[in-house]
């Protein structure tokens, strides 16, 4: 077995060997393609750059030229018919002679006056192009030259742009300007490329291409942004310029590298920058599978001489193998001989182990069992060898053995922890917990099986009495829970008792209070302003006999004015009579209004649609907010307080929020006795929420949440 293992190995080792050379040697072959491929195509586009810059920087000196001369001078200073025609005459000169596109002339506005496309109907005389970047550097001074769509032609062309200078050559007068065609540069120096030749600015809008359907597309995707200083340059025409596909690998550098389309065909991406034009690019593509292509033909070429390579490797290796199966042959001879040493030694553990080992065959016959199987069984080994495993068992052990086990431990050859009962010679049951795996042959067939019973009696005992602790346990809980329910609803009761008997007496504090407003409303009110209207008389008398006892008069005026004052404010307080007239709302508005009076703190009052309520609910909301003012008003040192009446999906809510300096609810014991616990127990009384949050410096809210019956 271990021989063919070794032949198998070494037929793997050249069969790797070969194929890692062979990738090795196409690896570093297409790896020197490539590099190959990037040198020529820098090599190419820098001879290909100097080319272009020199075409477009050979018009410089002829519109420099242009400019100086008198009758482009003359027609810029003294503008008439005569002066247009002969500066017509020298523009038509220059361009038939340089084979211009067009040349024309503008004066200091950006107004074409004369052009040599007079006659067309593309003409730029009369046009403004003071717009244009080579105009507004020309009539500052800078020739320029500038790359555009022509706006009137729609042609690519190249502008040379030159201020005219007057005699003294001081002041500027015009601007002359030479365009010439851009489609030299496409026939002559990019035609004859396979690669893809782009000319782009500084913002990738591709200007010159030997592919026409990439003419004024944008290399990259550009945002919004770019897109429209693009359109506000009117430099390539009035668009769109959609997106080329091409977007930059992120495994690559921008200048050097590759790039892929909107197919994801890879392309590798060469640029120089033209000199004597900021910004602008000329870049090469070249697809990388035609790239691949080329590194590949030559790898094939050379693939003979590598399989002879291989042969002379593989006989060689053959030699080796020869010698190894020998060796392997010797080894083995001397490993069947340790084998039968180690069966032996197996055979005396399997015996003198103390554990209950036992074998079966594939008719369930019991074929070698360990001594200690035979000692805590209680038979003799000739006893049990040949005999039936299952006659050792249970009825019901036997019955679950042939319909379950068995079948299932000959179709997986595996079974773990299976319950069983044995019973021994002399009558006793003995529990197990049975674990085995079948024993195959080279055919993948189960012979026999290897089986550990472990003896579990106990282990049962002691979870059958933990079984019936349990039972009990559960018994003594229920009865438990039984009990607590009957105190818990006992304590209901008692609780809800308590919540009546406390209603109870809130009602007669009301009432009450009620009663006391009354006598002091109309009995006390009513003798006070008696005795006023006394001392009112007593005043008025006595003020002209004697003057002091009039003027004593007068301060008891006051002093029952003062009276009459308290004595309403206390019944107010006691039980408003606006909260039994007008209601809840008019009453917390008349609360803050009071409130408001004898005090420098603005009261801010917010109601919303509050539906009708029963006169305790409206009782205990008003004295919660009684209350919660009284504390800021005391208490938080506040200069606001908003009071807030309205309804949600909830029921009515009552919020009183100060700008106080606030409190600790939790550790701040001076607070406690604010009656916050009353208003709380009136929440409770009509089956309401109350909530109060406050943080020092940063003042106190208090709300009341009551869900409406109905």
């Amino acid at each position: 077995m271990r021989l063919r293992i070794i032949i198998l190995i070494l037929a793997l080792f050249v069969f790797l060997s070969a194929s890692t050379g062979g990738f090795l040697y196409y690896y570093s072959f297409r790896k020197a393609a490539f590099q190959k491929t990037e040198t020529n195509a820098y090599s190419r586009l820098k001879l290909l750059t100097g080319q272009l810059s020199s075409y477009l920087s050979e018009h410089i000196k002829p519109v420099r030229a242009i400019s100086g001369i008198r009758e482009l001078q003359t027609a810029l200073t003294d503008t008439n018919l005569e002066t247009i025609y002969r500066a017509n005459k020298i523009l038509d000169h220059f361009t038939h002679s340089l084979d211009l596109d067009v040349s024309y002339l503008m004066d200091k506005n950006g107004i074409t006056l004369c052009s040599s496309n007079r006659n067309a109907h593309d003409s730029f005389v009369g046009h403004d192009f003071s717009f244009r970047p080579y105009y507004k550097k020309a009539v500052n001074g800078i020739a320029s030259t500038y790359l555009a769509l022509g706006t009137t032609s729609d042609k690519r062309g190249v502008y040379y742009a030159h201020p005219v200078y007057d005699e003294k050559n001081s002041d500027i007068l015009g601007v002359v300007v030479i365009k010439t065609s851009v489609e030299f540069v496409e026939t002559k120096l990019f035609s004859n490329s396979e690669d893809s030749l782009l000319f782009v600015d500084q913002n990738g809008v591709i200007f010159i291409s030997n592919k026409k359907e990439l003419r004024f597309k944008l290399l990259w995707q550009l945002n919004e942004e770019d897109i429209s200083s693009i359109e506000n340059s009117r430099q390539f025409g009035n668009g769109p310029w959609s997106w080329s596909g091409f977007s930059r690998d992120k495994n690559s550098h921008i200048k050097e590298g590759y790039v892929i389309d909107k197919h994801n065909a890879r392309y590798l991406f060469t640029s120089l920058d033209v000199t004597n034009y900021p910004g602008w690019k000329i870049i090469s593509l070249r697809n990388y599978k035609e790239i691949e292509r080329q590194a590949v033909q030559p790898f094939v070429r050379v693939t003979g001489p590598v399989i002879i390579c291989v042969l002379i490797l593989t006989g060689f290796l053959a030699l080796i193998l020869y010698r190894l199966g020998s060796l392997e042959i010797t080894k083995r001879k001397k490993a069947e001989k340790e084998l039968r040493l180690s069966e032996e030694r197996y055979r005396h553990i399997y015996h003198k182990t103390p554990v209950m080992l036992h074998s079966i065959d594939i008719r369930g016959r019991i074929i070698r069992v360990s001594d200690h199987w035979v000692e805590v069984m209680g038979y003799q080994r000739e006893d049990v060898i040949g005999r039936q495993l299952i006659s050792f068992f249970t009825p019901e052990s036997k019955n679950y053995a042939v319909n379950v086990v068995f079948p299932r431990f000959f179709s997986t050859g595996f079974c773990k922890n299976i319950p069983y009962t044995y019973i021994k010679k002399n009558g006793e049951t003995l529990d197990i917990m049975l674990s085995c795996y079948g024993v195959k042959d080279e055919n993948g067939d189960i012979v026999r099986s290897l089986a550990v019973s472990v003896d579990v009696t106990e282990k049962n005992r002691t979870q059958k009495d933990l079984q019936i602790a349990k039972e009990k346990l559960s018994q003594y809980s229920h009865d438990l829970e039984q009990q607590v329910k009957k105190r818990t609803a006992q304590l209901e009761k008692t609780r809800d008792n308590l919540k009546n008997l406390s209603k109870n007496i809130i009602d007669s504090q009301e009432r009450e209070k009620a009663v006391v407003a009354g006598e002091l409303h109309d009995h006390l009110g009513q003798v006070l302003t008696a005795l006023r209207f006394d001392a009112v008389w007593v005043e008025k008398y006595l003020t002209g006999i004697d003057e002091a006892a009039g003027k004593r008069a007068g301060k008891m005026c006051s002093l029952i004015d003062d009276t009459i004052t308290d004595v309403r404010a206390m019944a107010y307080r006691l039980r408003p009579r606006v909260l039994d007239d007008l209601g809840l709302v008019d009453a917390l508005e008349s609360l803050l209004s009071d409130f408001e009076k004898r005090s420098n703190i603005s009261c801010v009052f917010k109601a919303g649609q509050i539906p009708k309520i029963d006169d305790t609910l409206a009782t205990a909301l008003y004295r919660i907010g009684q209350e919660a003012v009284t504390n800021a008003l005391r208490h938080s040192n506040a200069t606001t307080i908003t009071v807030e009446l309205k309804t949600d999906e909830a029921g009515i809510v009552l919020t009183i929020q100060d700008n106080g300096c606030g409190f600790d609810l939790f550790n701040d014991k001076e607070f406690a006795g604010f009656g916050l616990e009353g208003m709380k127990e009136r929440a409770d009384l009509v089956e309401g929420k109350l909530d109060i949050s406050s943080r020092l410096s940063e003042g106190t809210t208090v709300c009341c949440k009551v869900k409406i019956k109905g």
